[in-house]
């Protein structure tokens, strides 16, 4: 795939692997429309890109979690390049605590940007896309494979990506859209990434050195190169392979794991 002036639109794309995504395919000449809703931190990274030379790209602030948004950032990012041809469905949020413990406010954060997010973006580009015959992207997580104990609505919020793509791709076969999914496992976390405590406030994401972490650089060329070929899921990491491969032939395994994981964690939190 010859990535000179396909443009590609990254929700979530002023840190993290979003803008790792967006400096590598800058790097392979593609046209790059980041995405945030923090304006100030997406002009830092606008800004700092473009001291590197790069002039194909835009910034375009907005909230995913608003319809209208989504709308505004797919209609500027066609004023802006005259199409479309990637979309990728990157911006999340996490937040931890017990189903028993967390603010309905926070269930419904998670699900806005998370879900919803994604498919308010996906609609507002699926009829460009399918003009380019292009790529609707979403990054899931591995915790789409069993609901995670202290981390439900971020799992719930993953595995609805799951059946959303598996859904979708089905449905834009006929309009030659590519549909791809990619099953993320622990990654290098920005320093600036944030999280919802319980109560629905931002908090720095804890440390999660308990864990070997992918650098961000590497997950961001595994979901390009799965664009290039057009596949429909991959799983990255070796645990995260592993985690699908228990909770599909040795659930009980898989469960008995995530609940001695659970009550260790209670017991040093």
């Amino acid at each position: 795939m010859d990535w000179k002036n396909k443009v590609v639109l990254i929700t979530g794309s002023s840190i993290g692997i979003g803008r790792e995504l967006a400096a590598q395919l800058l790097a392979e000449g593609a046209r790059v429309v980041l995405n945030a809703r923090d304006a100030g931190r997406l002009s830092q990274t606008l800004e700092a890109f473009q001291k590197q030379g790069y002039e194909e790209l835009a910034g375009i602030p907005g909230d995913v979690s608003k319809p209208e948004d989504c709308a505004r950032l797919v209609a500027e990012t066609l004023n802006h390049f005259g199409q479309l041809d990637v979309v990728v469905n990157n911006a999340g949020i996490s937040a931890e605590g017990d189903v028993s413990e967390l603010s309905s406010d926070v269930f419904r954060k998670v699900t806005e940007v998370n879900y919803l997010g994604s498919v308010y973006v996906t609609q507002q580009s699926l009829p460009h896309l399918r003009e380019s015959r292009g790529t609707v992207f979403f990054v899931s997580s591995i915790a789409a494979f069993r609901g995670i104990p202290g981390h439900a609505v971020y799992s719930a919020s993953k595995v609805a990506l799951k059946t959303l793509s598996e859904a979708l791709r089905v449905e834009e076969e006929q309009h030659g859209v590519h549909v791809g999914i990619a099953f993320v496992g622990f990654t290098e976390n920005d320093p600036q990434k944030a999280i919802y405590d319980k109560d629905g406030v931002l908090i720095p994401q804890p440390s999660r050195d308990f864990v070997k972490q992918e650098p961000v650089g590497v997950v961001a060329a595994r979901i390009i190169r799965m664009i290039e070929r057009r596949e429909a899921r991959r799983i990255f990491t070796l645990l995260g392979k592993l985690n699908g491969f228990a909770n599909r032939f040795m659930p009980a395994v898989a469960v008995q794991i995530l609940r001695r994981s659970y009550h260790q964690r209670k017991k040093t939190g």
